[in-house]
Protein backbone atom coordinates (compact mmCIF):
# COMPACT_ATOMS: atom_id res chain seq x y z
CA UNK A 1 0.00 0.00 0.00
CA UNK A 2 1.67 3.68 -1.03
CA UNK A 3 1.50 6.32 1.41
CA UNK A 4 2.56 10.01 1.32
CA UNK A 5 4.95 12.22 3.57
CA UNK A 6 7.31 14.78 3.74
CA UNK A 7 10.55 13.88 3.71
CA UNK A 8 13.36 14.48 6.50
CA UNK A 9 16.71 14.91 6.02
CA UNK A 10 17.79 11.15 6.86
CA UNK A 11 15.48 10.20 3.92
CA UNK A 12 17.48 12.36 1.39
CA UNK A 13 20.13 8.95 0.82
CA UNK A 14 17.24 6.73 0.01
CA UNK A 15 16.45 8.65 -3.37
CA UNK A 16 18.70 6.80 -4.77
CA UNK A 17 17.04 4.13 -4.67
CA UNK A 18 14.28 5.15 -6.91
CA UNK A 19 14.53 3.02 -10.00
CA UNK A 20 14.86 5.42 -13.39
CA UNK A 21 14.93 2.99 -15.57
CA UNK A 22 13.82 3.92 -18.87
CA UNK A 23 13.71 2.95 -22.92
CA UNK A 24 14.10 6.55 -24.36
CA UNK A 25 13.63 6.47 -28.23
CA UNK A 26 13.25 10.72 -29.24
CA UNK A 27 14.93 13.73 -27.40
CA UNK A 28 13.95 17.73 -27.94
CA UNK A 29 16.85 19.98 -28.20
CA UNK A 30 16.18 23.77 -28.41
CA UNK A 31 16.77 25.44 -31.83
CA UNK A 32 16.02 28.97 -32.88
CA UNK A 33 13.54 29.12 -29.53
CA UNK A 34 11.57 26.21 -30.78
CA UNK A 35 11.54 22.29 -29.25
CA UNK A 36 13.00 20.33 -32.66
CA UNK A 37 12.45 16.27 -32.08
CA UNK A 38 15.12 13.97 -33.03
CA UNK A 39 15.40 10.20 -32.92
CA UNK A 40 18.41 8.98 -30.71
CA UNK A 41 18.08 5.77 -28.45
CA UNK A 42 18.87 5.02 -24.79
CA UNK A 43 18.20 3.20 -22.22
CA UNK A 44 18.57 4.15 -18.85
CA UNK A 45 19.27 1.51 -16.64
CA UNK A 46 19.88 3.68 -13.24
CA UNK A 47 21.82 6.38 -12.00
CA UNK A 48 24.75 7.72 -14.02
CA UNK A 49 28.01 6.93 -11.57
CA UNK A 50 28.10 9.71 -9.02
CA UNK A 51 24.71 11.70 -10.01
CA UNK A 52 22.77 10.24 -7.08
CA UNK A 53 25.61 11.48 -4.78
CA UNK A 54 25.08 14.87 -6.33
CA UNK A 55 21.58 14.96 -5.97
CA UNK A 56 21.81 13.91 -2.92
CA UNK A 57 23.95 17.07 -2.03
CA UNK A 58 22.19 19.81 -3.51
CA UNK A 59 18.80 18.35 -1.98
CA UNK A 60 20.64 18.37 1.38
CA UNK A 61 21.60 21.89 0.83
CA UNK A 62 17.49 22.93 -0.43
CA UNK A 63 16.28 20.95 2.62
CA UNK A 64 18.60 22.71 5.03
CA UNK A 65 17.50 26.27 3.66
CA UNK A 66 13.94 25.83 3.91
CA UNK A 67 13.40 23.58 0.98
CA UNK A 68 10.09 21.31 0.71
CA UNK A 69 10.88 17.46 -0.08
CA UNK A 70 7.92 14.46 0.10
CA UNK A 71 7.82 11.45 -1.14
CA UNK A 72 5.68 8.40 -1.79
CA UNK A 73 6.54 5.08 -0.20
CA UNK A 74 5.32 1.35 -0.83
CA UNK A 75 5.75 0.05 2.35
CA UNK A 76 9.10 0.91 3.62
CA UNK A 77 10.77 1.62 0.56
CA UNK A 78 10.54 5.45 -1.44
CA UNK A 79 9.18 4.73 -4.73
CA UNK A 80 8.59 8.51 -5.73
CA UNK A 81 9.60 11.74 -4.80
CA UNK A 82 9.81 16.13 -5.60
CA UNK A 83 11.69 18.25 -3.78
CA UNK A 84 11.08 22.51 -4.51
CA UNK A 85 13.55 24.98 -3.35
CA UNK A 86 12.85 27.87 -1.60
CA UNK A 87 15.41 30.43 -3.36
CA UNK A 88 13.93 33.11 -5.70
CA UNK A 89 14.62 32.89 -9.68
CA UNK A 90 13.66 35.84 -11.52
CA UNK A 91 12.83 34.73 -15.18
CA UNK A 92 9.83 35.89 -17.20
CA UNK A 93 8.45 38.70 -14.99
CA UNK A 94 8.43 35.70 -12.51
CA UNK A 95 9.21 35.31 -8.86
CA UNK A 96 9.98 31.07 -9.74
CA UNK A 97 10.59 28.41 -7.39
CA UNK A 98 12.37 25.41 -8.86
CA UNK A 99 11.20 22.05 -9.01
CA UNK A 100 14.83 20.18 -8.02
CA UNK A 101 13.89 16.98 -8.33
CA UNK A 102 10.95 14.47 -9.58
CA UNK A 103 11.59 11.17 -10.43
CA UNK A 104 9.24 7.74 -9.98
CA UNK A 105 10.12 4.48 -10.07
CA UNK A 106 9.84 2.75 -13.18
CA UNK A 107 6.97 0.11 -11.80
CA UNK A 108 4.96 2.97 -10.60
CA UNK A 109 4.66 5.11 -13.84
CA UNK A 110 1.98 5.66 -15.44
CA UNK A 111 -0.60 5.67 -12.54
CA UNK A 112 -0.76 9.38 -11.95
CA UNK A 113 1.61 9.59 -9.90
CA UNK A 114 3.70 11.90 -11.56
CA UNK A 115 1.12 14.40 -11.91
CA UNK A 116 0.30 13.99 -8.68
CA UNK A 117 3.47 14.89 -7.32
CA UNK A 118 3.79 17.86 -9.75
CA UNK A 119 0.45 19.19 -8.82
CA UNK A 120 1.40 18.90 -5.01
CA UNK A 121 5.11 20.91 -5.89
CA UNK A 122 3.19 24.00 -8.13
CA UNK A 123 1.33 24.20 -4.55
CA UNK A 124 4.46 24.01 -2.40
CA UNK A 125 5.74 26.69 -5.00
CA UNK A 126 2.88 29.05 -4.57
CA UNK A 127 3.03 28.42 -0.63
CA UNK A 128 6.61 29.54 -0.83
CA UNK A 129 5.46 32.97 -2.58
CA UNK A 130 6.10 31.81 -5.90
CA UNK A 131 4.27 33.33 -9.17
CA UNK A 132 5.20 30.08 -11.25
CA UNK A 133 7.38 27.08 -11.28
CA UNK A 134 10.96 26.76 -12.89
CA UNK A 135 11.22 23.05 -14.45
CA UNK A 136 15.21 22.27 -15.97
CA UNK A 137 14.04 18.83 -17.72
CA UNK A 138 15.62 16.22 -19.40
CA UNK A 139 15.52 16.82 -23.20
CA UNK A 140 13.68 13.49 -23.32
CA UNK A 141 10.33 13.45 -24.86
CA UNK A 142 8.51 11.41 -22.31
CA UNK A 143 9.69 14.27 -19.95
CA UNK A 144 9.08 17.26 -21.71
CA UNK A 145 5.78 16.24 -22.91
CA UNK A 146 4.88 15.01 -19.71
CA UNK A 147 5.60 18.75 -18.16
CA UNK A 148 4.14 20.07 -21.63
CA UNK A 149 1.01 18.61 -20.53
CA UNK A 150 0.30 19.81 -17.63
CA UNK A 151 0.56 23.13 -18.39
CA UNK A 152 4.86 24.03 -18.27
CA UNK A 153 5.94 26.06 -21.04
CA UNK A 154 9.11 26.74 -22.74
CA UNK A 155 10.98 29.22 -21.20
CA UNK A 156 12.33 32.22 -24.06
CA UNK A 157 15.35 33.20 -21.75
CA UNK A 158 16.21 30.34 -19.19
CA UNK A 159 18.07 31.23 -15.84
CA UNK A 160 21.51 31.74 -16.84
CA UNK A 161 23.72 29.88 -13.84
CA UNK A 162 20.69 26.89 -14.60
CA UNK A 163 21.51 26.82 -18.05
CA UNK A 164 24.86 26.33 -17.36
CA UNK A 165 24.39 23.49 -14.96
CA UNK A 166 21.69 21.85 -17.16
CA UNK A 167 22.85 23.19 -20.50
CA UNK A 168 21.27 19.84 -22.78
CA UNK A 169 17.94 20.49 -20.23
CA UNK A 170 14.77 21.79 -21.75
CA UNK A 171 13.86 25.18 -19.53
CA UNK A 172 10.38 25.27 -18.61
CA UNK A 173 7.83 27.68 -16.71
CA UNK A 174 4.16 26.29 -15.01
CA UNK A 175 3.21 30.35 -14.12
CA UNK A 176 0.83 29.98 -11.27
CA UNK A 177 -0.80 33.42 -10.99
Amino acid sequence: MLHERLLQENDIPRLKLIDRAELIHEFYRLQDGQLQCYPQYEAVTGWPPGEAEQDARVLQACYRRGGWLYGVFDEHRLVAAAAVDCRVIHNAGLQLRQLKFLHVSQAYRRCGLGQRLFGLAAEQARCLGGEGLYVSATPSRNTVDFYRRLGCELLATPDPELLRIESEDIHLCLRLV
